[in-house]
């Protein structure tokens, strides 16, 4: 709520530094973070990557202000375990708030502390990176804002300062919640289905649009590995395009292609 609140006075901060800042940083913790980092190589292991790589990734991820890397990849590993099941932490049974942002603002008496997330991710807690970055979170995105802050006063005083500090911190953070968040709600309610699948997912062309590829969701559930979640060739994925470009400067390897004898058996289902 704070995010949101603060978001607010982002038309009476407005500068074009600030919307550049907000823009770039949009992209690092969405897409390269969130995206990429997070979801595809450290939940689901799509590609590999050197260990400098692994960890930028990672730390875009933590600056998107949703979790550290141990509990978000648990949290999304427990919701392919149980897709809109009752274990699922954001089903959209419970309805589309829920789904959408309710869900994150409970905490499961289930899964407090970090114990809890080495059923779900004992791989990424054996790394010692990544735990550094999941244990200092909150640190990290602290001295982030009060560098926004502090570099926006010192070329332009505080009027820089505090654009630089809403729109590169608030309206961002809002921005790539609710775009990850769509992802959880909207493509288990609404779009089309390109393969039959034991959840409702659905592929959601505005989705896709605002969360870097992410909305081809019926085509990520049935075949959760791929490191492509665009199917057909109309569905445009910016994260995979990332990770070919990474791959073709040896920076992504082991990259999981759409497994075609995985997803033979599922029936095609043309777009509504």
């Amino acid at each position: 709520m704070f995010f949101h609140l603060t978001a607010l006075a982002a038309p009476f901060v407005w500068s074009w530094s600030g919307l550049v800042v907000c823009l770039v940083l949009a992209v690092l913790t969405g897409q390269l973070g969130i995206t990429a980092g997070y979801h595809r190589l450290l939940v689901h292991r799509s590609f590999a990557t050197p260990g400098p790589v692994r960890y930028f990734l990672a730390l875009c991820g933590v600056l998107a202000l949703q979790t550290g890397p141990l509990g978000w990849c648990a949290l999304h590993r427990l919701h392919h375990q149980h897709p809109e099941g009752e274990a699922d932490p954001h089903s959209p049974h419970r309805g589309f708030w829920w789904a959408h942002l309710l869900w994150f603002m409970y905490t499961h008496p289930d899964r407090v502390g970090t114990k809890w997330r080495l059923r779900f991710v004992p791989d990424l807690a054996r790394d010692p990176g990544l735990r550094f970055l999941d244990r200092f979170f909150l640190p990290i995105n602290l001295l982030v804002f009060a560098a926004l802050l502090g570099i926006g006063y010192w070329v332009g005083g505080w009027p820089l300062g505090l654009s630089l500090l809403v729109w590169g911190g608030a309206v961002r953070v809002v921005l790539i919640w609710h775009a990850t968040f769509l992802v959880n709600s909207a493509t288990h309610l609404w779009g089309y289905r390109n393969y039959t699948t034991a959840d409702d997912s659905r592929n959601n062309w505005c989705v896709a649009a605002v969360a870097f590829g992410e909305g081809w969701h019926n085509n990520h559930h049935a075949d959760p590995r791929a490191a492509r979640h665009g199917h057909r060739w109309f569905e445009l994925d910016t994260t995979w395009m990332f990770i070919r470009c990474l791959e073709a400067v040896g920076l992504a390897w082991d990259v999981v292609r759409p497994d075609r004898r995985r997803t033979a058996h599922l029936t095609p289902v043309p777009p509504a």
